[in-house]
């Protein structure tokens, strides 16, 4: 563990946590990674610093990057109907006229919701169960046994704000439908593999398994295990025919903070990771710009990029990145143009603060950070 300085331990000596990761980096590499807690509190397992985490939301950063691959070899627009690459016509039935477009998917504006958690019908109630699910038959046919009407926003695509882990998932299927590959698989290829990262959107996939964290619950009671490493593997969801795969990539990348790292410094360098050139500068540029500065309600940020949150509340120059939470996990990567920093929390006992949408931990580390780092 790296010594941290006093102002630092007292922040988190506010805070009940199983395990926290701290990371800082610039452009030329990581100079601040701290590990504190326990990978798995009842086995008494110590974090260090290659623990792996499911980052939940962060994930869609990855996810747009594969998206994004394909742009970039001029294999798909971002202005493009997106039935073009699905195979089959996908509109919303309140705007059958309007189509659906990439930008869409990822700014969080294609009229498609998660189905406004109905147990029964729509994204929510597959979410869970290990049933093949064909996409094409849950957003495009009435008489299914799973679509579900509110699937569709009464707005029209492009005018309306909702966030929507359904609306990753399509464009996961989308980069497979184009590629010709499993997203999982894609995503290795173009990415994981060649930064050396020991990760990955099925848990299965992760070569140092017992490294994967355990994620609690925290609340009067003590602490209530949620997730173990050998869970998240054993419970995978079968792998779909091509396109029909579209549960699982908007929260569900396995890595550890460190890993993560090359990914927030290849795009802090626009594209290329200590001499390895992954994307073209004009790929990142076009994420980070502004592509929605509508209304949005979560407080958590002010516009979006293409998967790329700002926040805008810290620092001079917005940050650009995104939140994480789910089963007790909570976490961030956010970057700019000289500093990037990443959080992963196992589980705490988070307060939220209401007027930004981000718990005390998360704005008390964003305050400390920035104020060091930035200039």
């Amino acid at each position: 563990m790296e010594t941290m300085d006093l102002e630092l331990k007292k922040i988190l000596d506010k805070y009940e946590f199983a395990s926290v990761q701290v990371l800082h980096a610039t452009k030329e590499g990581v100079d601040l990674h701290l590990s504190l807690g326990k990978l798995d509190i009842e086995e008494d397992i110590d974090v260090t610093s290659d623990t792996i985490y499911r980052i939940a939301s962060v994930s869609k950063i990855v996810v747009a990057l594969a998206a994004m691959k394909l742009v970039e070899e001029g294999k798909m627009n971002i202005y493009e109907d997106v039935s073009k690459y699905l195979g089959f016509t996908l509109r919303n039935p309140n705007h059958p006229d309007k189509k659906i477009t990439l930008e869409h998917l990822m700014t969080q504006t294609s009229s498609i919701t998660d189905g406004f958690d109905d147990p029964n019908k729509g994204y929510d109630a597959v979410n869970g169960p290990s049933i093949h699910v064909p996409l094409k038959e849950i957003l495009t046919n009435p008489d299914y046994e799973y679509y579900n009407p509110k699937t569709f926003l009464e707005e029209a695509p492009g005018t309306r704000w909702l966030y929507s882990n359904f609306g990753c998932g399509i464009l996961a299927c989308i980069v497979e439908r184009v590629s010709g590959k499993l997203f999982t698989d894609y995503i290795k290829e173009i990415l994981l593999d060649p930064l050396e990262i020991d990760g990955g959107f099925r848990a299965g996939q992760v070569v140092k398994k017992d490294k994967i964290a355990s994620l609690y619950d925290y609340d009067d009671n003590g602490y209530k295990k949620l997730r173990t490493g050998e869970r998240f593997v054993k419970y995978m969801f079968p792998i779909y025919p091509l396109g029909d795969n579209f549960r699982g990539p908007a929260g569900g990348l396995f890595i550890s903070a460190k890993d993560l790292s090359k990914i927030m410094i290849m795009m802090m360098n626009k594209g290329t990771y200590n001499g390895i050139k992954l994307f073209e500068e004009k790929t990142i540029l076009e994420m980070e710009k502004v592509h929605y500065d509508g209304f949005i309600p979560d407080k958590q940020y002010a516009a979006k990029g293409l998967q790329l949150c700002h926040l805008p509340f810290y620092t001079k120059e917005p940050l650009l990145g995104h939140f994480g939470t789910a089963y007790g996990l909570k976490s961030f990567m956010f970057y700019n143009r000289d500093n990037g920093y990443i959080f992963m929390c196992g589980g705490s006992n988070y307060k939220i603060i209401k007027e930004r949408n981000i718990s005390e931990i998360q704005n008390d580390l964003f305050e400390y950070l920035t104020k060091k780092y930035e200039k």
